[in-house]
């Protein structure tokens, strides 16, 4: 599990280096933050995301799988759901 603590920073990023489930800690009321979510050298990782997410058009989007590629993604938390939405993918 990769936890993202946004205590920390409000941009947070990762390098899969295989299949990972995400989680975010210290998040507040009307908080905004970034996920930039990068393959590794093998590529084809996915990941299980955290719960309470509405993703636009209430579907999880599925990540790039190009090896040493990345997709961002943006989120809102209203104090109960995460508003998710893709900034942009296969970046690299």
């Amino acid at each position: 599990t990769v936890t993202f603590n946004m205590l920390l920073s409000n941009i947070h990023n990762v390098t899969l280096g295989g299949n990972r489930t995400l989680a975010v800690s210290n998040v507040s009321t009307g908080q905004a933050f970034v996920l930039i979510l990068k393959q590794d050298g093998s590529g084809s990782q996915t990941v299980t995301w955290f719960s309470n997410i509405k993703w636009v058009g209430a579907v999880a989007p599925t990540l790039t799988p190009t090896a040493s590629r990345w997709d961002i993604f943006a989120f809102i938390y209203d104090g109960t759901n995460y508003y998710g939405s893709i900034i942009g993918q296969n970046f690299g």
